[in-house]
């Protein structure tokens, strides 16, 4: 089963949580909000991140920047427990993948955890992918539409790779800027955009769509045409 960090400001008051999720299978680290910003924080193996908002000492983006910084956890799927009274604060640059309103029961946060692993399993990540018409090689940095061989550029190949290795999940121009072209990149935004046209133009043919844009957010790769 799936193995969870959770982060949380009230062990104690998460425990009967914690022990339902362990009771269904999953592996649960549960560690406390203050002991994630320290230097010395070393995070555990995980597939998924909880973070509990409920009585956090931290604010939420801050909070979410941290975690994300961490290069075991940097992406990975982050789903967050809000108090309803923050849910007008919530942005999706911050690396989210989903949130419930608190409070939750253990049986909505399992089902949505393991909704988010099925979505993100749905596309073979081993060496490369096939989806429809479009075939891309990872390791031979080689793309396919329709059996015919495309011509991308690197950075069109690595924008690529990353939105195809995250199916489903929602991210804003300036976190791809950040993973794509890193963080020694100055250029503005308008770059993911162009980069993201001229992606579109060789790999989608016909009715085919696999990059799609998310108003007002930016771009997620479709797991299915």
């Amino acid at each position: 089963m799936y193995r969870v960090l959770f982060v949380t400001s009230d062990l104690n008051g998460k425990k009967a949580l914690k022990s339902v999720l362990i009771e269904q299978g999953f592996s649960v680290s549960a560690v406390d909000v203050r002991d994630v910003l320290q230097e010395s924080f070393a995070p555990p193996k995980a597939d998924v991140i909880v973070v509990d908002l409920e009585r956090s000492p931290v604010e939420p983006h801050k909070l979410c920047h941290v975690i994300k910084r961490e290069r075991l956890l940097k992406d990975l799927p982050l789903v967050l427990l809000v108090p309803e009274a923050q849910l007008g604060q919530l942005d999706f640059s911050w690396g989210l993948e989903d949130y419930l309103t608190l409070p939750v029961s253990p049986a909505r946060l399992i089902e949505r955890i393991k909704f988010l692993m099925w979505k993100l399993s749905k596309v073979e990540l081993k060496n490369g992918l096939k989806l429809g018409a479009l075939a891309v090689d990872f390791e031979r940095y080689e793309v396919h539409v329709g059996g015919e061989p495309v011509d991308l550029t690197y950075k069109e190949f690595e924008l690529l790779k990353f939105l195809a290795t995250h199916p489903g999940r929602v991210f804003s121009r300036e976190v791809l800027l950040d993973k794509v072209w890193g963080y020694d990149y100055y250029g503005g935004t308008r770059t993911v955009d162009v980069h993201v046209r001229r992606l579109r133009s060789k790999i989608e043919t016909g009715n085919c769509v696999y990059i799609q844009t998310v108003r007002n957010v930016g771009y997620k790769f479709l797991a299915e045409e």
